[in-house]
């Protein structure tokens, strides 16, 4: 990737950027929305299935010399994640 000392400025410079991130559901996939059976400006125009979750990541990265990296990150058992599918828009037709 390319990191910049300013937005769309002159310097740029390569860098790198690690991402590890780990979903694993903790629950059953429940259905969400009312596909054709709202108007598409209604929120539950939509069709979906999620269930409640589990994530842990870390990331680390290194730019002329500089480097990060994230301290063992905890799971997210005390905030929030969730997974699954939806589909909306021309693909409920």
């Amino acid at each position: 990737m390319i990191d910049g000392f300013q937005f769309g400025g002159p310097l740029a410079v390569p860098a790198t950027l690690d991402l590890d991130i780990t979903w694993e559901a903790t629950g059953d996939s429940q259905p969400r929305g009312m596909g054709l059976q709202v108007p598409p400006t209604d929120r539950a125009a939509f069709l979906g299935s999620f269930a409640p979750a589990r994530s842990t990541g870390s990331f680390s990265g290194s730019a002329l010399g500089f480097s990060f990296r994230s301290n063992p990150t905890p799971n997210t058992d005390r905030t929030f994640a969730q997974m699954g599918s939806a589909r909306n828009g021309i693909f409920l037709s």
